[in-house]
């Protein structure tokens, strides 16, 4: 009998379908289920996947979401449970060090930004375009998430949108029927 992978029932509809369509392509069986932390896991593994649509929102769960983020490490490190942190992206970023020359895509999209007015990476304290603080960039991202990590035993990896699915099922050690279905 194959593998179950539980999906979190908060993951926000219509957000992960291309996840759920490998799934059901590849011959996985998934159940919706509650999750005290994390999005995907199986029922004996030690191991839950917390997925992340690309390096802005892991910025946003770093940084504004920082108290939210740190709890759920510690509650999977308390369940005995190993988080790994899967970061979507089709930027080329590879390891945690590739975020030390990540620039938020608010600021990349500023004409400030574009013009050279503006530098994220320095430590001016607010944007110039909208006097707010600005978000959280690179080195600050990898240092923070770096400390997390080490603390709460988290592992943080980079995939490309089209092989998350496949990620997931290797990571929890789920077999799938390979092939392009």
């Amino acid at each position: 009998m194959p593998t179950t992978i539980y999906i979190d029932t908060r993951q926000q509809r219509g957000k992960h379908d291309t996840k759920h369509d490998w799934f059901r392509a590849h011959g996985v069986p998934t159940v919706q289920k509650k999750l005290d932390f994390g999005d995907y896991m199986t029922r004996d593994s030690n191991i839950s996947i917390d997925t992340k649509r690309n390096i802005d929102e892991l910025a946003q769960n770093v940084g504004r979401d920082h108290s939210r983020f740190k709890r759920e490490m510690k509650r999977a490190a308390d369940a005995g449970c190993r988080l790994i942190v899967l970061v979507e992206n089709s930027d080329g970023y590879t390891n945690m060090g590739d975020l030390c020359r990540w620039t938020a895509t608010h600021c990349r999209k500023c004409k400030y930004f574009k013009s050279g007015a503006c530098m994220p990476m320095q430590n001016e304290k607010k944007c110039i375009k909208h006097g707010t603080v600005k978000p959280l960039q690179g080195a600050r991202l990898y240092k923070t998430l770096n400390t997390m990590c080490n603390r709460y035993g988290a592992h943080v990896e980079f995939v490309s949108p089209e092989n998350a699915a496949k990620v997931i099922c290797e990571r929890l050690g789920v077999d799938y029927v390979a092939g392009d279905a």
